[in-house]
């Protein structure tokens, strides 16, 4: 039966209402990750226009929950480093919100703790880099990072403010995977991992492969590899035995799904959810900045109906919507957009990752115990 929630965002998605935002408070972060599509240095966020102010928030919040925001996150960028998060938090609580927070938890004092315990977020999402200083030197460029965040954790855990573990899994701390899992299980919890990396279009504004991450068979076999360590032996075998349904493309194949009709939008973007980048701008995905409308010059409401109008008319690359592979391969329109440049290319690094995935599934497959395998019907 569904939960509450899920009926909310249902409805919510039905009817086109902004239930959940991010607001992306700042640009600036204690980290440098290679593969971060938001980060600039306090100069650089100048020049760009400064971070804005408290009283711009305050009025974004105010506006959300008017248009029917219940379920806000407040991100960065490292959330604890806006200047006047505190304020904003709670006030975003008082006016009855249920506000998560995304962290790297390197920032995370005794002093946050105390506020924080007064009013609980939602969940904290701490995003892990690594399992070790070493690697949070390789790919954050701080080498003693990794002991920031496990005191800020620790702190967290002790005052019972309720947390998850993400990961971003790259060539710089992929070696740290098992000791990232074991950390996410002294506390009881799994890790979220994702090897795949958006190419960051938002900083950098190039589309297409960049160095820093996986090639396709890299992020494809860390995959698998993750669900292999994480999931019940029978969870696995169904996803295991789902990938055997790769097909290999031929252009004949490809031409045959390019004939057919694009797909629209199929994720809660400009549907129920929305996102507020630093400088002011709302669009339906993070991940891109089309459409990017200015608070300063709509109102909030009135900047989320023209994202809906633009997602309702958007249709993107029929080769991923009649493909072949679609129930072992996921792709988006931002993935699209950002790995070709348009929405209307084939991303040709998901083909590959889903083709290794494939691969990987099989070969792991055959060490699952025969009982498991006897257990779990074929798809």
């Amino acid at each position: 039966m569904a939960s509450i929630k899920d009926r909310l965002y249902k409805q919510a998605t039905k009817d086109r209402v902004p239930l959940t935002g991010a607001f992306e408070l700042s640009p600036l972060c204690n980290f440098n990750c290679k593969m971060c599509y938001v980060r600039r240095n306090a100069e650089e966020a100048e020049r760009e226009g400064g971070v804005r102010p408290l009283e711009f928030w305050l009025d974004a919040a105010r506006q959300a929950k008017e248009a029917g925001t219940i379920f806000p996150l407040l991100t960065g960028g490292e959330t604890f480093l806006y200047p006047h998060i505190r304020e904003l938090y709670e006030a975003m609580c008082e006016m009855g919100m249920q506000v998560s927070i995304n962290s790297n938890a390197s920032c995370i004092t005794e002093e946050i703790l105390q506020w924080l315990k007064k009013t609980p977020p939602t969940r904290i999402n701490i995003t892990l880099y690594g399992g070790s200083n070493e690697s949070y030197g390789r790919l954050c460029g701080d080498p003693h990072g990794f002991d920031k965040v496990r005191r800020g954790v620790e702190l967290l855990a002790e005052n019972g403010i309720r947390f998850q573990f993400n990961c971003s899994l790259t060539p710089d701390n992929a070696a740290d995977l098992e000791k990232m899992s074991d950390f996410a299980n002294e506390y009881g919890l799994g890790l979220r991992l994702a090897t795949y990396m958006f190419p960051p279009v938002r900083r950098t504004g190039q589309s297409g492969n960049y160095e820093g991450r996986f090639t396709p068979e890299e992020a494809a076999y860390y995959q698998v590899l993750n669900d292999w360590r994480q999931l019940p032996p029978e969870r696995f075998a169904v996803l295991a035995r789902n990938a055997r349904h790769f097909t290999e493309l031929t252009p004949e194949i490809l031409a045959e799904a390019a004939a057919k009709p694009p797909r629209e939008m199929g994720c809660l973007s400009g549907r129920c959810s929305y996102w507020v980048d630093w400088q002011g701008n709302l669009s339906g995905c993070g991940m891109m900045d089309i459409p990017k409308i200015s608070l300063k010059d709509y109102t909030l409401k009135e900047a989320w109906q023209k994202v809906v109008d633009w997602t309702e008319q958007l249709r993107y690359s029929p080769v991923c919507a009649n493909c072949v592979n679609r129930s072992v391969c996921f792709s988006c329109a931002a993935m699209v957009h950002n790995e070709t440049g348009s929405f209307d290319g084939r991303p040709v690094y998901l083909c590959e990752k889903a083709k290794y995935a494939a691969k990987y599934y099989k070969e792991f497959l055959e060490k699952l115990p025969e009982d498991v395998l006897a257990s779990v019907p074929e798809s």
